[in-house]
């Protein structure tokens, strides 16, 4: 578990600061050596051989960060970073990755500057973090864990003894039935009895109400299903529960991927859709569009457009109703722009104008929303993404797919997102049209 501090952005600053420390000291350095000739060298640094460019005060900067990064200086307390020499390993990794840099470059470092920035880098780095300290300190972050058995013991114990740094135990808790946080900024889901799993289910729901981030304690076979482990509570793997989909970065890649392909394919989609909206009018009485309010991201509604496929009056007398593989009420022209999923063409527009997304999670209406949400449990979680035109349980489902099943699709994309997905998703969707399996 990395520590985050009691202030957001204390990585960040840190970050910051290490930049402006490494490439003010490395200036500094040059310029010296450019104005004082030093004993054992033949006279003062001609200008030419380091540049103080931007570019290369950059690179001074980034091949610093990287080697604090490496030497896992961000997670620790300044007084322990000084007692394992991080700092000065840093510095000395900083020097090396410099020197790589500029034979990259095909230029070369001055040793004599190098031995000077090396030294003066680590001083300084110590005295910076000093100050970045006082300013954000890490703090402590309370954590509780939930469940019984050996490594929900082991990692009570972990945090009760003091070696997480920025992390101690609020309570270990094995009955994982009382679910108040009590306060937790973490909680850490650590019971190895299947029964418990569905815990997990009103652990996520909450995690997104209240102020805690979630963390699974994996096991075999949590492993083997999921991803690579990258974290850890001292030595036990640690895997974060993180809406990877939600993230800001996802949502600017979807937005531009809306805007691009979704202009684009409102554009070439136009003739189609006069030909489908005369179909309609020609074959059953009634406007060939409909708007039906559908719940969006954050539960809000909007009112959705799509080419009507059912008789005008389908639900004049059994209200809001979920269509059946051979619903009656689909007429013949409808039934086949079902299968090609053409009915949802008008929704383009909504992908341009940002209610919707070409990947998200199917909006459903508002009845039917309250009947799942009660029914199955975290089914309001979909609705921290957009909305979509197509989505990972329209092109791995089937027509008569239960929302239970859909919603476990929906939750591996928010959860396991990444831009290789989403193109998974819109190829398949092709697939998926052509093969007339739309659902």
């Amino acid at each position: 578990m990395r520590p985050r501090g009691r202030f957001a952005g204390r990585t960040a600053l840190l970050a910051a600061g290490d930049a402006a420390v490494a490439s003010g000291l490395f200036a500094l350095v040059v310029a010296l050596r450019r104005t004082l000739p030093l004993p054992g060298t033949l006279g003062t640094l001609p200008a030419p051989n380091v540049s103080l460019d931007a570019p290369w005060l950059a690179g001074v900067a980034l091949a610093t960060l990287a080697a604090l990064w490496l030497a896992g200086t961000y997670d620790e307390h300044l007084a322990s970073l000084k007692e394992r020499g991080g700092l000065l390993v840093a510095a000395l990794l900083a020097g090396g990755l410099l020197l790589a840099l500029y034979f990259l470059a095909g230029r070369s470092v001055p040793r004599t500057v190098l031995l000077l920035w090396v030294p003066l880098l680590s001083v300084g780095l110590g005295l910076w973090r000093r100050v970045a300290e006082a300013v954000a300190p890490i703090g402590m972050r309370p954590v509780l864990v939930l469940g019984g058995g050996e490594d929900a013991r082991r990692a009570a114990d972990a945090l009760a003894s003091g070696r997480i740094t920025g992390h101690t135990l609020l309570e270990w808790r094995e009955d994982t039935s009382l679910l108040d946080s009590g306060g937790a900024r973490d909680v850490l889901f650590a019971s190895d009895r299947p029964e418990d799993r569905r815990t997990i289910v009103t652990l996520l729901e909450r995690s997104f109400e209240h102020d805690f981030d979630l963390w699974i304690l994996p096991g075999v076979a949590d492993v083997v299903a999921s991803r690579v482990v990258t974290r850890s509570l001292g030595d036990l793997p640690l895997v974060p529960v993180v809406t990877r989909g939600a993230s800001a970065f996802a949502f600017a890649w979807r937005r531009a991927l809306d805007l691009v392909l979704g202009s684009a394919l409102t554009v070439l989609a136009l003739p189609v859709l006069l030909l489908v909206t005369a179909a309609v009018a020609l074959e059953s009485p009634g406007a060939p569009w409909i708007r039906q309010r559908r719940v969006g991201r954050g539960g809000g509604t909007f009112l959705l457009w799509k080419v009507r496929t059912m008789r005008e009056d389908a639900e004049a007398r059994t209200g809001p109703t979920l269509s059946a593989p051979d619903d009656e009420r689909v007429t013949r022209v409808g039934g086949l722009l079902r299968r090609s999923r053409l009915d949802e063409l008008p929704q383009l527009l909504h992908v341009v104008v940002g209610s919707m997304s070409l990947i998200g999670p199917r909006p459903e209406r508002p009845e039917f929303v309250e009947v799942f949400a009660a029914q199955v449990p975290a089914y309001r979680l979909r609705h921290v993404l957009k909305p979509g035109l197509t989505g990972l349980a329209q092109v791995m489902g089937a027509y008569a797919t239960q929302p239970d099943v859909k919603l476990r699709y929906d939750l591996g994309y928010l959860f396991h997102w990444t831009p290789a997905l989403d193109l998974f998703v819109l190829l398949r969707t092709v697939v998926t049209v052509l093969r007339g399996s739309g659902i």
